[in-house]
């Protein structure tokens, strides 16, 4: 049986990798994710980010049972720590 931690850590390494997705990888990168700066080498749209946002508060609340107001809290802070960096029009490299 899975605990809650193991729960929100499989489901935090689905988002990065859904996060990855939006901005041209096949999955979460973890040699990229080392390099210094990492998250402003890659930047996306504030559609891109809202749209992500979507599906990361409706999967927590599938996934881990979060009400709506957890699920969007923790969005709020899965995004700024590991968010990419905001670009007004297209996004891109």
């Amino acid at each position: 049986m899975k605990t809650a931690t193991d729960k929100t850590t499989e489901f935090f390494r689905k988002a990065l990798d859904a996060m990855y997705r939006v901005v041209g990888f096949p999955g979460f990168d973890e040699k990229f994710a080392q390099q210094e700066g990492w998250y402003s080498k890659r930047t996306w749209t504030t559609r891109q980010r809202d749209d992500f946002r979507k599906w990361f508060v409706i999967s927590a609340r599938q996934d881990l049972r979060w009400p709506k107001h957890v699920a969007e809290r923790e969005f709020a802070l899965f995004d700024l720590m590991w968010g990419w960096r905001e670009k007004k029009g297209v996004a891109g490299r």
